[in-house]
């Protein structure tokens, strides 16, 4: 999959949006930290997310 491909950038903008106003105010509301603390662990999650749903779509949905 090429990052620029029309895939690529609806699957990135679907992921980053149920991201964005899903699992990250999800994730922040289970701590009471500050919030640089509170964005770096939330990150440690999302991050590595992305890369096991990029992972699973080449998997299963893109067929070569």
């Amino acid at each position: 999959m090429k990052l620029f491909s029309k895939e690529s950038i609806i699957f990135y903008s679907i992921l980053g949006a149920f991201t964005g106003f899903v699992i990250a105010p999800f994730i922040r509301s289970l701590m009471d930290l500050s919030t640089p603390i509170e964005l770096i662990i939330t990150t440690c999650f999302i991050i590595p997310m992305y890369v096991i749903a990029k992972k699973l779509l080449l998997k299963y949905f893109i067929k070569n």
